[in-house]
């Protein structure tokens, strides 16, 4: 009887996995597809001079606010009533100031951890004549226009917590939390296609699911706007009025400081950490099932094909 009930939960945990990639990966191809044509189509508008003079395709937002709507209705359409209910399901679990701030810290400490992982990986991709400069320009740029800014330090965050931590997360989450926020994560990171930037998204898609999971989405949602905008496009902003000197050493202090108090909170919190992943660990057998899928293997194979044409021959 104990087997019967275990395989036909398989059943479902192989079939839900694969329903909510599947769909995630739909959004994924309409989403470039359609940043893709929305840029041909404003490009086309635009004057020869004024392309040349605004390096139009690399900075403007407009392309990809209207895949972003493309997107979230392939979401929206794929979610079952019961999972719309609780994308934006609260908790009773209470987010005050010190706790933000401490999770910020923590992601500041991961940007330290992928600093030094980009550099270890370009020194790695040198030897074989291949460059991720690029990629890792790409990951750490910021927005040259205000359709850019609006983009990717609000409308950017808010549609991949919709995606990652709404839709994703909350179907996988009768499976436990553990393994509902491992396989967001790892989506989330994949589809940055960047060898660069998926390691750190993975990471951070860890701390966001778990926001996510005890104390609603609302917070993972500025948690990353706050990454994206206040640690991006608005410290850039605030740095342009020293000189390059300046702002690099005022921009690496803050990182490190951020970065260490990060490292003191997580050791302080261990014990907590290691008890709650023990309560909410995934099974392997769940894992193995789950990336064992047919759809993910391939999504994944994909993406790391594409990420390896972006980088650059030296």
């Amino acid at each position: 009887m104990g087997d019967k009930k275990s395989n036909s939960t398989d059943k479902m945990l192989k079939k839900d996995v694969s329903h909510t990639i599947a769909i995630t990966a739909v959004y994924f191809l309409i989403f470039q597809l359609s940043a893709f044509i929305s840029a041909l189509f404003l490009l086309a508008m635009e004057t020869k001079s004024e392309v040349a003079n605004n390096n139009f395709l690399n900075n403007s937002g407009l392309p990809y606010i209207a895949a972003m709507v493309l997107g979230l209705f392939v979401i929206f359409v794929g979610m079952t009533p019961r999972i719309r209910k609780r994308v934006f399901v609260g908790s009773t679990k209470k987010m005050t100031l010190s706790i933000f701030f401490s999770l910020v810290a923590v992601i500041m400490t991961s940007q330290i951890f992928f600093s030094i992982y980009s550099s270890i990986f370009e020194f790695l991709v040198n030897l074989i004549g291949y460059s991720s400069t690029e990629q890792l320009e790409e990951a750490t740029s910021t927005s040259k226009t205000i359709s850019m800014m609006l983009y990717t330090g609000f409308l950017g965050p808010i549609t991949e917590e919709i995606v990652f931590r709404g839709f994703l997360l909350r179907s996988l989450e009768k499976y436990g939390q553990g393994f509902a926020i491992i396989i967001s994560a790892y989506m989330f990171g994949l589809y940055h296609s960047n060898f660069t930037q998926s390691g750190f998204a993975f990471v951070v898609g860890l701390l966001l699911g778990y926001v996510t999971l005890t104390y609603g989405i609302r917070w993972s949602i500025l948690l990353h706007v706050f990454n994206n905008f206040v640690l991006g496009d608005f410290l850039a902003y605030i740095l342009q009025h020293f000189n390059n000197k300046q702002a690099n050493l005022i921009n690496s202090s803050l990182i490190w400081i951020g970065g260490v108090i990060g490292v003191v909170i997580l050791w302080f919190f261990r014990k907590k950490i290691r008890d709650w992943y023990r309560e909410n660990k995934p099974l392997k057998s769940q894992l193995k099932l789950a990336f064992t899928r047919k759809i993910l293997i391939l999504i994944t194979i994909i993406i790391f094909i594409i990420s390896c044409i972006e980088l650059d021959k030296l």
